[in-house]
Formats: C-alpha cells, sequence, structure tokens
C-alpha cells in the first residue's frame, strides 16, 4: 500500500507507525517504530530511579524513546498529517480488546491533531455474518450480524459512525469506512481470507461455494480514492465476478495440501460446514455510483496472483512459525 500511495501520490509525504519496522524501504515515507503497550506496573516514574542515574535515564528517554500512543497527535502535528489510514480488521496481531481499544485511540488522536481531515478505516466482510437468509448480494443497508467472535470488528465501526462520521460531528474530519472482501495477492493475505477463505476450502473435497475476492491492488486503489475523494460513509469493496472453491483448489493444489491453515481446517471440518453453505458475497455498486470505482482484478485474477505469487514461490510462502509475536 506504501508504495502504491508513493507512485500514485507523489507529491505527498507518507508516514507510517507500526510496532514493527517496515518490511522493505519506501522513499517518500517518514517510518515511526511504536513502543508496543507494557504490562501494568513496567512504567517508571523518576521516584524510582536512583538519583545518580536520573540525568542519564533522562538522556536516553530523550535520545532513544519510541512514541506511544499519547504521542500520536504530536507526530500528527509535527508531520502535517492530513490524513489517516487505520487498516483496521487487516491487523492481525491484536486481541479484540486491544483491536477495538486501538481503532479508539487512532480516531481520537486523528481528531486531537487539528490537522487530520480524512480518517479511512479498512474494515472486512466478517461484519455481515454468514447468516442464513443474507441476501445475494449484500448492500451496505443489509443486516449486519457477525459471528462472536468478530463482534469486534462490528464494534469498532460503530464507534467511528456514531462518534467521528460528518454527519454526527462539528469536528470536520471526514471518515470512510471500507468494507473489503477477502483481499489476496501477490503478497500474501488479510486476516479475513486466512479465516474465511481457508475455511471454505477445507470444508468439503466436492464443494463448489462461490468465493469473491479482492486484489491487494484494487483495495489499495479503494483506499487512495477514499482520500483524494474524502469520502465520509460505508462502502463495500469487492472484485468482480466470483470463482468457484473447486477452480481455487485446482490453482493452488501443490501448495495446498502443505498449507499449515489449510491442514488445520481439515482436522477440523465441523467449524468449516456455515462458511461453505452461505458465501458472504458483497455488491460494490455504491462505491462505484460515488466515485467511478471500478476493480481492475477479477475474483480469479486475485486468486491466480495469490497462489502462483505467494503460495507456489518457496521464499515468499507464508510460514506461521515465524510469524512475529
Amino acid at each position: 500500500m506504501l508504495r502504491h500511495l508513493e507512485t500514485a501520490l507523489p507529491h505527498c509525504r507518507l508516514v507510517a507507525i507500526d510496532a514493527y519496522p517496515l518490511r522493505r524501504p519506501v522513499k517518500q515515507v517518514s517510518a515511526y517504530r511504536m513502543e508496543p503497550n507494557r504490562a501494568a506496573g513496567a512504567i517508571l516514574t523518576i521516584d524510582d530511579i536512583p538519583e545518580m542515574m536520573q540525568q542519564r535515564a533522562w538522556d536516553m528517554v530523550v535520545d532513544n524513546r519510541r512514541p506511544t500512543m499519547a504521542d500520536v497527535p504530536d507526530v500528527f502535528h509535527l508531520e502535517s498529517v492530513d490524513s489517516v489510514i487505520h487498516v483496521g480488521s487487516h491487523y492481525d496481531r491484536a486481541n479484540p480488546r486491544e483491536f477495538l481499544e486501538g481503532t479508539q485511540h487512532w480516531a481520537q488522536a486523528s481528531r486531537l491533531a487539528g490537522c487530520v481531515q480524512q480518517f479511512v478505516y479498512v474494515s472486512d466482510v466478517r461484519v455481515y455474518g454468514a447468516g442464513a437468509d443474507n441476501p445475494v448480494p449484500l448492500t451496505e443497508r443489509s443486516q449486519t450480524e457477525p459471528a462472536p467472535a468478530h463482534q469486534f470488528i462490528l464494534d469498532a465501526e460503530s464507534d467511528l459512525q456514531n462518534n467521528y462520521m460528518q454527519s454526527t460531528t462539528d469536528a470536520g474530519m471526514r471518515v470512510a469506512v471500507l468494507r473489503s472482501a477477502m483481499s489476496v495477492g501477490p503478497t500474501g493475505s488479510s486476516p479475513a481470507a486466512d479465516e474465511l477463505l481457508w475455511n471454505a476450502l477445507a470444508a468439503g473435497r466436492k464443494g463448489n461455494v462461490p468465493l469473491q475476492l479482492l486484489h491487494q491492488h484494487d483495495l489499495t486503489r479503494a483506499v487512495q480514492i477514499a482520500l483524494t475523494r474524502r469520502l465520509d460513509d460505508v462502502y463495500n469493496v469487492a472484485g468482480s465476478g466470483v470463482l468457484g472453491a473447486r477452480t481455487m483448489r485446482d490453482l493452488c493444489k501443490s501448495a495446498m495440501a502443505k498449507h499449515p491453515r489449510y491442514r488445520a481446517r481439515r482436522r477440523s471440518p465441523s467449524r468449516s460446514r456455515h462458511l461453505a453453505r452461505r458465501p458472504l458475497i458483497v455488491s460494490d455498486t455504491k462505491l462505484k455510483q460515488a466515485v467511478g470505482f471500478k476493480a481492475k482484478y477479477s475474483s480469479e485474477q486475485a486468486a491466480r496472483a495469490y497462489c502462483h505469487s505467494y503460495l507456489l514461490e518457496p521464499s515468499t510462502r507464508h510460514d506461521e512459525q515465524s510469524t512475529p509475536e
């Protein structure tokens, strides 16, 4: 996403804040590593440090301290940030409570900074839930009934809609919520795809449930358009067409049998049955009508990019055991 935005918005300076360093250097990015949350009692006060060491401790704090959430408004102000992208449900290293609190903190920090005019929150279709009476396709007006494990994603959305969207506040910050289909591509997949896609593929070898995918490039394009057009509402984002699970299995057959997520789902098929019977297919008509957005990649093309560039390349194949905790 950073690389695409660097090319698409050459006049902009990008700021990235994360607990981990950037995987690859991006020329136009000021990268900040955020201090992760510490356990209770782990933060020292000046009285906890022996007097003879206080001056040295202060020097270390000034020179080396990473920013915390309390510093984010100042970082935004210092860098003259006018738009914020929060990857939301695509961030898979947080528990539900931390996820919800983190989304609230980012929105609050954006408002407190005083310079942020646009906040883009990347959500996903898990907010709709795999209900038996789900219409096909689901629109932004469809009922949201996520599974209990996904309720925190909807709660984060609701907090933004109730407290920060232009229609409910005069703070001047617009909020766009992008509910993306399962996003996949050459560099991997989103948490939604990791869960829903692999469950559906492992649910039954003879099943051919329709799958709706979104190429990573198209998700990034949607984020860019939400920024430049100052969107202030909820929008679905999806690739064109659907892909049968049987076709997906054929594309990735040589890699799927070895993939840890596929093996885990095959060992516990009961977790996958409702997903195989009730696919999540959404309509992106609202985004098309609002800004003329049209995905460049179909669901099958996104699947091919994922299978051939990510799953089948040993150097880039996902290894859950090496994922940083």
